[in-house]
């Protein structure tokens, strides 16, 4: 009777650790106070998928990232002062795909836009990686008519949940 009772335990145990997690992956050293950080270098987006990503979806990215930090008080340097208080943000795109349906939709949970984005955060004076970032969103079609399809809305949750991210590890949230 107790081998009975294992299979479903077992059972449950194999699908809890196969779903995944809706939330970006943080890591950050313990060694930097992010508080003490004044300045963000936004670096333009690097495409690092191995396919080709058409050059606006990078540019809209690297848009989105500076309007998000900007709307969360994060201020963007450009490139013109340099410091202690400067940090370097590289985000690479290391996933995306966006498909349009012209006819009916593909049966629901049939992914059809993905982007997954890892950001580094470079401490400008030492080049030493301090935080780092990976987001994962998709878009399905089965989920509903009144959400968001669209890539730039897809691309623009990505860069805010950076910025929130980024928000968090200075203390600006509670």
């Amino acid at each position: 009777m107790p081998r009975v009772s294992l299979i479903p335990f077992l059972f449950c145990l194999c699908l809890f650790g196969c779903s995944s997690s809706t939330g970006p992956v943080v890591w950050q050293s313990d060694h930097v106070i992010f508080s003490d950080v004044q300045f963000f270098h936004i670096q333009p987006v690097i495409n690092a998928t191995g396919h080709n990503v058409m050059q606006d979806t990078l540019t809209f990215l690297h848009d989105s990232l500076k309007q998000q930090f900007m709307a969360r008080n994060l201020q963007n340097i450009d490139g013109r002062q340099t410091g202690n208080d400067v940090m370097v943000v590289q985000t690479e795109i290391l996933n995306y795909k966006f498909q349009f349906f012209t006819g009916p939709p593909p049966p629901s949970r049939n992914i059809i836009g993905r982007c997954i984005l890892r950001t580094r955060l470079i401490q400008e004076t030492t080049g030493i990686v301090v935080g780092e970032i990976i987001t994962t969103n998709q878009v399905d079609v089965g989920r509903g008519m009144l959400e968001q399809k669209t890539p730039d809305s897809l691309l623009r949750r990505s860069a805010e949940q950076i910025a929130t991210e980024v928000e968090k590890m200075r203390g600006s949230l509670d």
